[in-house]
Protein backbone atom coordinates (compact mmCIF):
# COMPACT_ATOMS: atom_id res chain seq x y z
CA UNK A 1 0.00 0.00 0.00
CA UNK A 2 1.49 3.13 -0.71
CA UNK A 3 2.38 5.97 2.29
CA UNK A 4 1.11 9.28 0.99
CA UNK A 5 2.66 12.26 3.09
CA UNK A 6 1.68 14.84 1.02
CA UNK A 7 -0.90 14.55 -1.58
CA UNK A 8 0.32 17.55 -2.96
CA UNK A 9 2.64 15.97 -5.18
CA UNK A 10 0.88 13.22 -7.08
CA UNK A 11 2.08 11.08 -9.65
CA UNK A 12 1.47 7.57 -10.96
CA UNK A 13 2.88 4.37 -9.08
CA UNK A 14 2.04 0.75 -8.52
CA UNK A 15 -0.12 -0.13 -5.50
CA UNK A 16 0.44 -3.27 -3.42
CA UNK A 17 -2.34 -4.64 -5.94
CA UNK A 18 -0.79 -3.42 -8.49
CA UNK A 19 -3.67 -1.14 -9.01
CA UNK A 20 -1.93 2.18 -10.83
CA UNK A 21 -2.18 5.24 -7.61
CA UNK A 22 -0.17 8.41 -6.78
CA UNK A 23 2.99 8.47 -4.92
CA UNK A 24 4.58 11.58 -3.28
CA UNK A 25 8.23 11.42 -5.18
CA UNK A 26 8.33 15.30 -6.00
CA UNK A 27 10.66 14.09 -8.46
CA UNK A 28 8.18 12.92 -10.92
CA UNK A 29 6.69 16.39 -11.23
CA UNK A 30 7.62 17.42 -14.76
CA UNK A 31 9.02 20.75 -15.87
CA UNK A 32 10.91 22.36 -18.97
CA UNK A 33 9.65 21.87 -22.49
CA UNK A 34 8.55 18.51 -21.45
CA UNK A 35 5.75 20.05 -18.96
CA UNK A 36 4.63 22.39 -21.58
CA UNK A 37 4.59 19.83 -24.79
CA UNK A 38 2.56 17.25 -22.77
CA UNK A 39 -0.09 19.91 -21.38
CA UNK A 40 -0.12 21.82 -24.73
CA UNK A 41 -1.11 17.57 -25.78
CA UNK A 42 -3.57 17.37 -23.32
CA UNK A 43 -5.23 20.80 -24.32
CA UNK A 44 -5.43 19.55 -28.14
CA UNK A 45 -7.45 16.47 -26.57
CA UNK A 46 -9.87 18.57 -24.62
CA UNK A 47 -10.08 20.95 -27.34
CA UNK A 48 -11.32 18.43 -29.88
CA UNK A 49 -13.90 16.91 -27.14
CA UNK A 50 -15.41 20.25 -26.74
CA UNK A 51 -15.34 21.18 -30.56
CA UNK A 52 -17.25 17.90 -30.78
CA UNK A 53 -19.88 19.01 -29.00
CA UNK A 54 -20.32 22.72 -30.58
CA UNK A 55 -19.81 22.04 -34.24
CA UNK A 56 -22.40 19.35 -34.76
CA UNK A 57 -25.18 22.70 -34.36
CA UNK A 58 -23.95 23.91 -37.52
CA UNK A 59 -24.73 20.14 -39.47
CA UNK A 60 -28.58 19.60 -38.39
CA UNK A 61 -30.09 21.43 -40.91
CA UNK A 62 -28.02 20.05 -43.90
CA UNK A 63 -27.43 16.34 -42.46
CA UNK A 64 -31.55 16.28 -41.69
CA UNK A 65 -31.97 17.50 -45.42
CA UNK A 66 -29.34 14.98 -46.92
CA UNK A 67 -31.08 11.59 -44.74
CA UNK A 68 -34.33 12.89 -44.66
CA UNK A 69 -34.86 12.65 -41.06
CA UNK A 70 -35.54 15.71 -39.31
CA UNK A 71 -36.94 14.04 -36.26
CA UNK A 72 -33.53 12.62 -34.71
CA UNK A 73 -31.35 15.20 -35.31
CA UNK A 74 -31.69 15.84 -31.80
CA UNK A 75 -29.89 12.67 -30.70
CA UNK A 76 -26.79 14.42 -32.52
CA UNK A 77 -26.16 15.80 -29.44
CA UNK A 78 -27.77 13.89 -26.86
CA UNK A 79 -26.05 10.34 -28.35
CA UNK A 80 -22.58 12.28 -28.00
CA UNK A 81 -23.64 14.12 -24.57
CA UNK A 82 -25.51 11.05 -22.53
CA UNK A 83 -22.56 8.71 -22.31
CA UNK A 84 -20.26 11.82 -21.73
CA UNK A 85 -21.88 12.21 -18.76
CA UNK A 86 -22.77 8.85 -17.30
CA UNK A 87 -19.23 7.29 -17.79
CA UNK A 88 -17.07 10.01 -16.74
CA UNK A 89 -16.83 8.46 -12.96
CA UNK A 90 -16.12 4.80 -14.65
CA UNK A 91 -12.58 6.17 -16.73
CA UNK A 92 -11.55 7.24 -13.22
CA UNK A 93 -11.83 3.97 -12.13
CA UNK A 94 -10.33 2.48 -14.90
CA UNK A 95 -7.21 4.73 -15.29
CA UNK A 96 -6.42 3.90 -11.31
CA UNK A 97 -6.44 0.15 -12.52
CA UNK A 98 -4.53 0.16 -16.06
CA UNK A 99 -2.77 3.67 -15.72
CA UNK A 100 -3.37 7.46 -16.40
CA UNK A 101 -1.73 6.79 -19.84
CA UNK A 102 -2.86 3.82 -21.60
CA UNK A 103 -6.51 4.66 -20.19
CA UNK A 104 -6.22 8.54 -22.46
CA UNK A 105 -4.65 6.73 -25.24
CA UNK A 106 -7.59 4.51 -25.88
CA UNK A 107 -10.14 7.11 -24.64
CA UNK A 108 -8.69 9.15 -27.80
CA UNK A 109 -8.60 5.69 -30.35
CA UNK A 110 -12.22 4.88 -28.74
CA UNK A 111 -13.51 8.76 -29.90
CA UNK A 112 -11.48 9.05 -32.67
CA UNK A 113 -12.88 5.77 -33.67
CA UNK A 114 -16.40 7.07 -33.79
CA UNK A 115 -15.40 10.19 -35.33
CA UNK A 116 -14.47 8.30 -38.48
CA UNK A 117 -18.01 6.33 -38.01
CA UNK A 118 -19.72 9.51 -38.10
CA UNK A 119 -18.04 10.77 -41.34
CA UNK A 120 -18.39 7.82 -43.21
CA UNK A 121 -22.08 7.44 -42.33
CA UNK A 122 -24.31 6.39 -45.10
CA UNK A 123 -27.75 7.13 -42.93
CA UNK A 124 -28.84 9.07 -39.37
CA UNK A 125 -28.78 6.07 -37.63
CA UNK A 126 -25.40 5.13 -38.30
CA UNK A 127 -24.35 8.75 -37.79
CA UNK A 128 -26.08 8.33 -34.49
CA UNK A 129 -24.01 5.61 -33.84
CA UNK A 130 -20.60 7.59 -34.49
CA UNK A 131 -21.86 9.96 -31.87
CA UNK A 132 -22.48 7.46 -29.44
CA UNK A 133 -18.85 5.93 -29.65
CA UNK A 134 -17.63 9.36 -29.97
CA UNK A 135 -19.37 10.02 -26.22
CA UNK A 136 -17.77 7.43 -24.75
CA UNK A 137 -14.21 8.33 -25.08
CA UNK A 138 -15.15 12.07 -24.78
CA UNK A 139 -16.25 10.80 -21.65
CA UNK A 140 -12.51 9.69 -20.76
CA UNK A 141 -11.00 12.53 -22.47
CA UNK A 142 -12.32 15.18 -19.96
CA UNK A 143 -12.09 13.09 -16.85
CA UNK A 144 -8.41 11.88 -17.50
CA UNK A 145 -7.10 15.11 -19.56
CA UNK A 146 -7.87 17.03 -16.35
CA UNK A 147 -6.26 14.11 -13.54
CA UNK A 148 -2.93 13.56 -15.57
CA UNK A 149 -2.45 17.66 -15.75
CA UNK A 150 -2.75 17.85 -12.26
CA UNK A 151 -0.42 15.25 -11.46
CA UNK A 152 2.34 16.86 -13.87
CA UNK A 153 2.75 19.41 -11.28
CA UNK A 154 3.22 20.45 -7.68
CA UNK A 155 -0.06 21.68 -5.84
CA UNK A 156 1.01 25.63 -5.92
CA UNK A 157 1.65 25.09 -9.33
CA UNK A 158 -2.14 23.03 -10.20
CA UNK A 159 -4.20 26.10 -10.47
CA UNK A 160 -2.54 27.12 -13.34
CA UNK A 161 -2.92 23.83 -15.40
CA UNK A 162 -6.55 23.74 -14.74
CA UNK A 163 -6.81 27.42 -16.26
CA UNK A 164 -5.05 26.33 -19.37
CA UNK A 165 -6.73 22.95 -19.71
CA UNK A 166 -10.18 24.88 -19.26
CA UNK A 167 -9.78 27.34 -21.97
CA UNK A 168 -9.78 24.76 -24.54
CA UNK A 169 -13.70 24.82 -24.16
CA UNK A 170 -14.23 28.17 -24.48
CA UNK A 171 -11.83 28.42 -27.48
CA UNK A 172 -13.38 25.48 -29.00
CA UNK A 173 -16.66 27.21 -28.51
CA UNK A 174 -16.19 30.37 -30.76
CA UNK A 175 -13.86 27.66 -33.57
CA UNK A 176 -16.65 25.24 -33.44
CA UNK A 177 -19.43 26.77 -35.09
CA UNK A 178 -17.02 29.11 -37.08
CA UNK A 179 -15.45 26.37 -39.01
CA UNK A 180 -18.47 23.85 -38.77
CA UNK A 181 -20.50 26.47 -40.70
CA UNK A 182 -17.12 26.56 -43.19
CA UNK A 183 -16.67 23.00 -43.41
CA UNK A 184 -20.82 22.90 -44.09
CA UNK A 185 -21.18 25.78 -46.34
CA UNK A 186 -17.97 25.17 -48.59
CA UNK A 187 -17.05 21.52 -48.42
CA UNK A 188 -18.43 19.28 -46.76
CA UNK A 189 -20.62 18.23 -43.23
CA UNK A 190 -18.32 15.23 -42.79
CA UNK A 191 -15.15 17.47 -42.22
CA UNK A 192 -16.28 18.53 -39.38
CA UNK A 193 -15.58 14.78 -37.86
CA UNK A 194 -12.98 14.54 -40.02
CA UNK A 195 -11.03 17.03 -38.52
CA UNK A 196 -10.33 15.40 -35.39
CA UNK A 197 -8.33 12.42 -36.87
CA UNK A 198 -5.54 14.79 -37.73
CA UNK A 199 -5.70 16.90 -34.23
CA UNK A 200 -6.30 13.32 -32.37
CA UNK A 201 -3.64 11.46 -34.03
CA UNK A 202 -0.84 14.65 -33.31
CA UNK A 203 -1.49 14.84 -29.62
CA UNK A 204 -1.33 11.53 -29.11
CA UNK A 205 2.45 11.42 -30.60
CA UNK A 206 3.15 14.39 -28.59
CA UNK A 207 1.96 12.71 -25.71
CA UNK A 208 3.76 9.52 -26.44
CA UNK A 209 6.98 11.60 -26.45
CA UNK A 210 6.30 13.65 -23.83
CA UNK A 211 4.39 12.32 -20.58
CA UNK A 212 6.76 10.98 -18.21
CA UNK A 213 6.24 9.35 -14.64
CA UNK A 214 8.67 7.65 -12.30
CA UNK A 215 9.67 4.49 -14.60
CA UNK A 216 10.13 6.61 -17.49
CA UNK A 217 8.56 7.49 -20.06
CA UNK A 218 5.52 5.63 -21.71
CA UNK A 219 7.54 4.09 -25.02
CA UNK A 220 9.97 3.10 -22.39
CA UNK A 221 7.21 1.45 -20.02
CA UNK A 222 5.76 0.09 -23.48
CA UNK A 223 8.95 -1.65 -24.16
CA UNK A 224 9.25 -3.37 -20.49
CA UNK A 225 5.54 -4.61 -20.74
CA UNK A 226 6.21 -5.89 -24.51
CA UNK A 227 8.65 -8.27 -23.09
CA UNK A 228 7.15 -8.91 -19.75
CA UNK A 229 4.26 -10.04 -21.90
CA UNK A 230 6.88 -12.29 -24.17
CA UNK A 231 8.06 -14.12 -20.97
CA UNK A 232 5.09 -14.12 -19.01
CA UNK A 233 3.43 -17.98 -18.19
CA UNK A 234 -0.21 -17.34 -18.82
CA UNK A 235 -0.88 -20.81 -17.22
CA UNK A 236 -0.06 -19.49 -13.63
CA UNK A 237 -2.56 -16.37 -14.33
CA UNK A 238 -5.13 -19.19 -15.48
CA UNK A 239 -4.75 -20.82 -12.27
CA UNK A 240 -4.86 -17.26 -10.12
CA UNK A 241 -7.41 -15.58 -11.74
CA UNK A 242 -10.46 -17.76 -11.59
CA UNK A 243 -13.87 -17.31 -12.27
CA UNK A 244 -14.54 -15.76 -8.95
CA UNK A 245 -12.05 -13.17 -8.81
CA UNK A 246 -13.14 -11.83 -12.44
CA UNK A 247 -16.61 -11.46 -11.50
CA UNK A 248 -15.38 -9.97 -8.03
CA UNK A 249 -13.24 -7.49 -10.19
CA UNK A 250 -16.14 -6.13 -12.18
CA UNK A 251 -18.68 -5.79 -9.09
CA UNK A 252 -16.59 -4.03 -6.68
CA UNK A 253 -13.32 -2.57 -9.02
CA UNK A 254 -15.88 -1.35 -11.27
CA UNK A 255 -19.10 -1.06 -9.11
CA UNK A 256 -20.99 -2.80 -11.55
CA UNK A 257 -24.42 -2.95 -10.04
CA UNK A 258 -24.10 0.96 -8.95
CA UNK A 259 -22.68 1.96 -12.18
CA UNK A 260 -25.91 0.13 -13.63
CA UNK A 261 -28.55 1.54 -11.76
CA UNK A 262 -27.06 5.01 -12.24
CA UNK A 263 -26.49 5.18 -15.55
CA UNK A 264 -30.08 3.37 -16.23
CA UNK A 265 -31.53 6.61 -13.73
CA UNK A 266 -29.70 9.05 -15.50
CA UNK A 267 -30.83 8.15 -19.26
CA UNK A 268 -34.17 7.29 -18.54
CA UNK A 269 -34.67 10.37 -16.86
CA UNK A 270 -33.22 12.71 -19.68
CA UNK A 271 -35.33 10.66 -22.23
CA UNK A 272 -38.42 12.20 -20.05
CA UNK A 273 -36.94 15.21 -20.51
CA UNK A 274 -36.19 15.12 -24.27
CA UNK A 275 -39.28 13.30 -25.35
CA UNK A 276 -41.52 15.53 -22.87
CA UNK A 277 -43.60 17.99 -25.09
CA UNK A 278 -42.37 16.86 -28.16
CA UNK A 279 -42.77 13.09 -29.24
CA UNK A 280 -45.11 12.65 -26.14
CA UNK A 281 -47.43 15.12 -23.88
CA UNK A 282 -46.04 16.08 -20.69
CA UNK A 283 -48.76 14.08 -18.80
CA UNK A 284 -48.25 11.01 -21.00
CA UNK A 285 -47.68 7.64 -19.35
CA UNK A 286 -44.21 6.87 -20.99
CA UNK A 287 -42.41 10.48 -20.06
CA UNK A 288 -44.22 10.54 -16.55
CA UNK A 289 -42.48 6.49 -15.68
CA UNK A 290 -39.23 7.77 -17.74
CA UNK A 291 -39.32 10.64 -15.13
CA UNK A 292 -40.15 8.91 -11.75
CA UNK A 293 -38.11 5.77 -12.76
CA UNK A 294 -35.30 7.52 -13.67
CA UNK A 295 -35.01 9.44 -10.28
CA UNK A 296 -35.96 6.27 -8.41
CA UNK A 297 -33.08 4.60 -9.58
CA UNK A 298 -30.90 7.30 -9.10
CA UNK A 299 -31.72 7.33 -5.34
CA UNK A 300 -31.70 3.99 -5.15
CA UNK A 301 -27.91 3.87 -7.03
CA UNK A 302 -26.76 6.05 -4.20
CA UNK A 303 -28.07 3.91 -1.04
CA UNK A 304 -26.75 1.41 -2.98
CA UNK A 305 -22.94 2.74 -2.53
CA UNK A 306 -23.30 4.59 0.54
CA UNK A 307 -24.82 1.86 2.41
CA UNK A 308 -25.30 -1.51 0.45
CA UNK A 309 -21.28 -2.05 -1.36
CA UNK A 310 -19.68 -2.21 1.39
CA UNK A 311 -21.79 -5.08 3.06
CA UNK A 312 -20.82 -7.57 0.49
CA UNK A 313 -17.34 -6.10 -0.27
CA UNK A 314 -15.14 -9.40 -0.21
CA UNK A 315 -11.67 -7.49 -0.30
CA UNK A 316 -12.96 -4.87 2.28
CA UNK A 317 -8.98 -3.55 2.83
CA UNK A 318 -8.43 -3.59 -0.69
CA UNK A 319 -8.50 -0.06 -2.05
CA UNK A 320 -9.57 -1.05 -5.42
CA UNK A 321 -12.31 -2.47 -4.34
CA UNK A 322 -14.69 0.94 -3.49
CA UNK A 323 -17.85 2.14 -4.87
CA UNK A 324 -17.97 5.02 -7.37
CA UNK A 325 -20.09 7.15 -5.39
CA UNK A 326 -17.73 6.89 -2.01
CA UNK A 327 -19.72 8.07 0.52
CA UNK A 328 -16.52 9.23 2.32
CA UNK A 329 -16.25 11.46 -0.35
CA UNK A 330 -18.79 12.71 -2.40
CA UNK A 331 -21.60 12.95 0.73
CA UNK A 332 -18.81 15.23 2.44
CA UNK A 333 -20.71 18.67 2.45
CA UNK A 334 -17.50 20.51 1.72
CA UNK A 335 -17.06 18.34 -1.84
CA UNK A 336 -21.08 18.69 -2.21
CA UNK A 337 -21.06 22.41 -2.12
CA UNK A 338 -18.43 22.75 -4.69
CA UNK A 339 -19.48 20.49 -7.26
CA UNK A 340 -23.05 21.77 -6.92
CA UNK A 341 -21.60 24.89 -8.23
CA UNK A 342 -20.01 23.66 -10.68
CA UNK A 343 -22.60 21.52 -11.80
CA UNK A 344 -25.86 24.59 -11.52
CA UNK A 345 -23.89 26.78 -13.21
CA UNK A 346 -22.86 24.06 -16.01
CA UNK A 347 -26.83 23.88 -16.97
CA UNK A 348 -27.29 27.81 -16.76
CA UNK A 349 -23.93 28.23 -18.78
CA UNK A 350 -25.01 25.82 -21.46
CA UNK A 351 -28.72 26.93 -21.79
CA UNK A 352 -27.02 30.72 -22.65
CA UNK A 353 -24.61 29.87 -24.74
CA UNK A 354 -26.88 27.15 -27.15
CA UNK A 355 -29.88 30.00 -27.24
CA UNK A 356 -27.14 32.82 -27.95
CA UNK A 357 -26.26 31.18 -30.90
CA UNK A 358 -30.33 30.37 -31.81
CA UNK A 359 -31.49 34.08 -30.60
CA UNK A 360 -29.43 35.14 -33.32
CA UNK A 361 -29.84 32.77 -36.29
CA UNK A 362 -33.75 32.40 -35.69
CA UNK A 363 -34.94 36.43 -34.63
CA UNK A 364 -32.15 37.56 -37.05
CA UNK A 365 -31.33 34.75 -39.70
CA UNK A 366 -27.67 34.68 -39.24
CA UNK A 367 -25.80 31.85 -40.37
CA UNK A 368 -24.41 29.45 -38.20
CA UNK A 369 -20.84 30.84 -38.21
CA UNK A 370 -22.50 34.38 -38.32
CA UNK A 371 -23.93 33.85 -35.04
CA UNK A 372 -20.91 31.96 -33.67
CA UNK A 373 -18.86 35.22 -34.10
CA UNK A 374 -21.40 36.45 -32.14
CA UNK A 375 -20.35 34.67 -28.78
CA UNK A 376 -17.30 36.71 -29.21
CA UNK A 377 -17.32 38.25 -26.01
CA UNK A 378 -18.35 35.14 -23.88
CA UNK A 379 -15.33 32.90 -24.82
CA UNK A 380 -12.77 35.92 -24.59
CA UNK A 381 -13.67 36.77 -21.07
CA UNK A 382 -14.08 33.24 -19.96
CA UNK A 383 -10.18 32.95 -21.26
CA UNK A 384 -9.13 36.01 -19.60
CA UNK A 385 -10.94 34.78 -16.01
CA UNK A 386 -9.59 31.21 -16.31
CA UNK A 387 -5.99 32.67 -16.72
CA UNK A 388 -6.54 35.53 -13.90
CA UNK A 389 -8.08 32.50 -11.67
CA UNK A 390 -5.32 30.66 -12.00
CA UNK A 391 -2.69 33.34 -11.58
CA UNK A 392 -4.45 34.49 -8.32
CA UNK A 393 -4.45 31.03 -6.62
CA UNK A 394 -0.97 30.18 -7.41
CA UNK A 395 0.39 33.40 -5.86
CA UNK A 396 -1.74 34.02 -3.02
CA UNK A 397 -3.64 30.59 -2.52
CA UNK A 398 -7.71 32.04 -2.49
CA UNK A 399 -9.99 29.54 -3.59
CA UNK A 400 -13.57 30.64 -2.17
CA UNK A 401 -12.97 34.55 -2.90
CA UNK A 402 -12.78 33.41 -6.56
CA UNK A 403 -15.68 30.98 -6.22
CA UNK A 404 -17.81 33.19 -4.74
CA UNK A 405 -16.98 36.45 -7.49
CA UNK A 406 -17.43 33.98 -10.11
CA UNK A 407 -21.14 32.99 -8.61
CA UNK A 408 -21.92 36.45 -8.07
CA UNK A 409 -20.89 37.70 -11.61
CA UNK A 410 -22.63 34.81 -12.93
CA UNK A 411 -26.14 36.30 -11.17
CA UNK A 412 -25.70 39.96 -12.10
CA UNK A 413 -24.63 38.87 -15.91
CA UNK A 414 -27.68 35.63 -16.46
CA UNK A 415 -29.97 38.94 -14.66
CA UNK A 416 -28.63 40.94 -17.50
CA UNK A 417 -28.47 38.38 -20.69
CA UNK A 418 -32.95 38.31 -19.83
CA UNK A 419 -32.25 42.07 -21.65
CA UNK A 420 -31.29 40.29 -25.29
CA UNK A 421 -34.35 40.54 -27.64
CA UNK A 422 -35.40 41.35 -30.80
CA UNK A 423 -35.95 45.41 -29.96
CA UNK A 424 -32.13 45.33 -28.37
CA UNK A 425 -29.41 47.47 -29.73
CA UNK A 426 -26.19 45.86 -31.00
CA UNK A 427 -24.03 47.11 -27.85
CA UNK A 428 -26.53 45.39 -25.63
CA UNK A 429 -26.81 42.34 -27.44
CA UNK A 430 -22.82 42.22 -26.90
CA UNK A 431 -22.60 43.62 -23.28
CA UNK A 432 -24.85 41.31 -21.81
CA UNK A 433 -22.54 38.81 -22.78
CA UNK A 434 -19.64 39.88 -21.19
CA UNK A 435 -20.29 38.67 -17.13
CA UNK A 436 -21.61 35.06 -17.82
CA UNK A 437 -17.91 34.18 -19.47
CA UNK A 438 -16.24 36.11 -16.37
CA UNK A 439 -18.30 33.99 -13.88
CA UNK A 440 -17.52 30.49 -15.12
CA UNK A 441 -13.94 31.06 -16.10
CA UNK A 442 -13.02 32.09 -12.06
CA UNK A 443 -15.94 29.63 -10.56
CA UNK A 444 -14.40 26.12 -12.94
CA UNK A 445 -11.26 26.53 -11.63
CA UNK A 446 -11.77 27.21 -7.95
CA UNK A 447 -14.53 24.42 -7.63
CA UNK A 448 -12.17 21.74 -8.95
CA UNK A 449 -9.52 23.49 -6.72
CA UNK A 450 -11.81 23.15 -3.45
CA UNK A 451 -12.60 19.75 -4.00
CA UNK A 452 -9.05 18.74 -4.12
CA UNK A 453 -8.33 20.73 -1.24
CA UNK A 454 -10.61 18.18 0.89
CA UNK A 455 -8.44 15.13 0.44
CA UNK A 456 -7.05 14.04 3.89
CA UNK A 457 -3.91 14.01 2.85
CA UNK A 458 -2.90 11.22 6.15
CA UNK A 459 -4.83 8.70 5.00
CA UNK A 460 -3.28 5.93 2.70
CA UNK A 461 -5.90 6.04 0.17
CA UNK A 462 -5.37 9.96 -0.61
CA UNK A 463 -4.18 9.24 -3.82
CA UNK A 464 -6.78 7.20 -4.66
CA UNK A 465 -8.85 10.30 -3.90
CA UNK A 466 -7.50 12.45 -6.01
CA UNK A 467 -8.56 10.15 -8.70
CA UNK A 468 -11.86 9.96 -7.91
CA UNK A 469 -12.83 14.11 -6.26
CA UNK A 470 -11.25 14.87 -10.04
CA UNK A 471 -13.81 12.62 -11.77
CA UNK A 472 -16.62 13.21 -9.61
CA UNK A 473 -15.90 16.65 -10.22
CA UNK A 474 -15.96 16.88 -14.23
CA UNK A 475 -18.83 13.93 -13.70
CA UNK A 476 -20.98 17.02 -12.45
CA UNK A 477 -19.65 19.28 -15.14
CA UNK A 478 -20.71 17.13 -17.79
CA UNK A 479 -23.96 16.21 -16.31
CA UNK A 480 -24.51 19.90 -16.01
CA UNK A 481 -23.85 20.78 -19.45
CA UNK A 482 -25.98 17.64 -20.73
CA UNK A 483 -29.21 18.18 -18.49
CA UNK A 484 -28.56 22.49 -19.18
CA UNK A 485 -28.92 21.34 -22.96
CA UNK A 486 -31.78 19.42 -22.00
CA UNK A 487 -33.59 21.75 -20.04
CA UNK A 488 -33.50 24.63 -22.35
CA UNK A 489 -34.44 22.69 -25.03
CA UNK A 490 -37.31 21.71 -23.08
CA UNK A 491 -38.26 25.14 -21.57
CA UNK A 492 -37.89 26.55 -25.24
CA UNK A 493 -39.90 24.06 -26.84
CA UNK A 494 -43.06 24.44 -24.36
CA UNK A 495 -42.92 28.53 -24.45
CA UNK A 496 -42.65 28.61 -27.66
CA UNK A 497 -45.71 26.29 -28.38
CA UNK A 498 -47.74 27.65 -25.96
CA UNK A 499 -46.82 30.93 -27.01
CA UNK A 500 -47.92 29.99 -30.67
CA UNK A 501 -50.92 28.61 -29.57
CA UNK A 502 -52.58 31.63 -27.55
CA UNK A 503 -51.35 33.73 -30.19
CA UNK A 504 -53.09 31.73 -33.41
CA UNK A 505 -50.13 32.18 -35.59
CA UNK A 506 -50.75 31.13 -38.84
CA UNK A 507 -49.26 28.54 -40.41
CA UNK A 508 -47.82 27.46 -36.89
CA UNK A 509 -50.98 26.52 -35.03
CA UNK A 510 -50.93 22.77 -34.52
CA UNK A 511 -47.22 22.45 -35.55
CA UNK A 512 -44.62 20.79 -33.77
CA UNK A 513 -41.41 23.36 -32.50
CA UNK A 514 -39.29 21.26 -35.03
CA UNK A 515 -41.16 21.77 -38.17
CA UNK A 516 -42.04 25.95 -36.70
CA UNK A 517 -38.13 26.50 -36.82
CA UNK A 518 -37.77 24.72 -40.09
CA UNK A 519 -39.99 26.61 -41.74
CA UNK A 520 -39.21 29.91 -39.78
CA UNK A 521 -35.49 28.96 -41.32
CA UNK A 522 -36.92 28.61 -45.19
CA UNK A 523 -39.71 31.36 -44.45
CA UNK A 524 -37.90 34.29 -42.61
CA UNK A 525 -40.27 37.21 -42.61
CA UNK A 526 -37.87 39.39 -40.55
CA UNK A 527 -36.54 40.59 -37.06
CA UNK A 528 -39.90 42.20 -35.68
CA UNK A 529 -42.94 39.98 -37.42
CA UNK A 530 -44.82 38.61 -35.49
CA UNK A 531 -43.44 35.01 -35.02
CA UNK A 532 -40.14 36.59 -33.89
CA UNK A 533 -41.42 38.85 -31.25
CA UNK A 534 -42.48 34.96 -30.05
CA UNK A 535 -39.31 33.22 -30.45
CA UNK A 536 -37.88 36.43 -28.74
CA UNK A 537 -39.74 35.75 -25.82
CA UNK A 538 -39.28 32.20 -25.80
CA UNK A 539 -35.82 32.70 -25.75
CA UNK A 540 -35.74 34.97 -22.89
CA UNK A 541 -37.79 32.50 -20.83
CA UNK A 542 -35.06 29.65 -21.55
CA UNK A 543 -32.30 33.08 -20.00
CA UNK A 544 -35.05 33.11 -17.16
CA UNK A 545 -34.28 29.85 -16.58
CA UNK A 546 -30.51 30.12 -16.76
CA UNK A 547 -30.75 32.57 -14.48
CA UNK A 548 -32.59 30.77 -11.71
CA UNK A 549 -29.65 28.12 -12.05
CA UNK A 550 -27.34 30.67 -11.36
CA UNK A 551 -28.69 31.73 -7.97
CA UNK A 552 -28.90 28.45 -6.88
CA UNK A 553 -25.10 27.70 -7.68
CA UNK A 554 -23.98 31.14 -5.99
CA UNK A 555 -26.08 30.56 -2.61
CA UNK A 556 -23.65 27.01 -2.69
CA UNK A 557 -20.80 28.98 -3.66
CA UNK A 558 -21.44 31.30 0.00
CA UNK A 559 -21.63 27.98 2.20
CA UNK A 560 -18.59 25.89 0.09
CA UNK A 561 -15.26 25.22 1.98
CA UNK A 562 -12.92 28.21 3.65
CA UNK A 563 -9.87 26.50 2.81
CA UNK A 564 -7.48 27.90 1.10
CA UNK A 565 -4.16 26.87 -1.18
CA UNK A 566 -1.28 26.79 1.01
CA UNK A 567 1.53 29.12 -0.12
CA UNK A 568 5.33 28.48 1.07
CA UNK A 569 6.71 31.17 3.27
CA UNK A 570 9.11 32.92 1.26
CA UNK A 571 7.12 32.64 -1.41
CA UNK A 572 9.30 32.56 -5.02
CA UNK A 573 8.58 31.18 -8.77
CA UNK A 574 9.09 27.90 -9.11
CA UNK A 575 12.28 26.99 -11.37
Amino acid sequence: MVEVKDSSKISTTESRDSSPVVNTNSGDFMTGISLYLCLASLTLVLFITALDILIVGTIIDVVAEQFGNYSKTGWLVTGYSLPNAILSLLWGRFASIIGFQYSLILAILIFEAGSLVAALADSMNMLIVGRVVAGVGGSGLQTLCFVIGCTMVDERSRPLVISILSCAFAVAAIVGPIIGGAFTTHVTWRWCFYINLPIGGLAIIMFLLTYKVNSGGILQQTKKIVKMISNFDFSKLKKKMGFKEVVNGIIFKFDFFGFALSSTGLVLFLLGLTFGGNKYSWNSGQVIVYLVLGILLSIFSLIYDFFIFHKFNPQPDNMSYRPLFLKRLVANPAVIMVNMVTFLLCIGYNGQMIYSVQFFQLIFASSAWKAGLHLIPIVITNVIAAIASGVITKKFGLVKPLLTFGGFLGVIGSGLMTLMSNNSTSSTQIGVLLLPGFSLGFALQASLMSAQLQINKDRPEAAMDFIEITAFNTFMKSLGTTLGGVLSTTVFSASLHNKVSQAHLEPYVGETVDSMILYRLHNFDGSHSAIANTLSDSIKNVFWMDLGFYALGFIFCIFSSNKRLIIPKNNTEDE
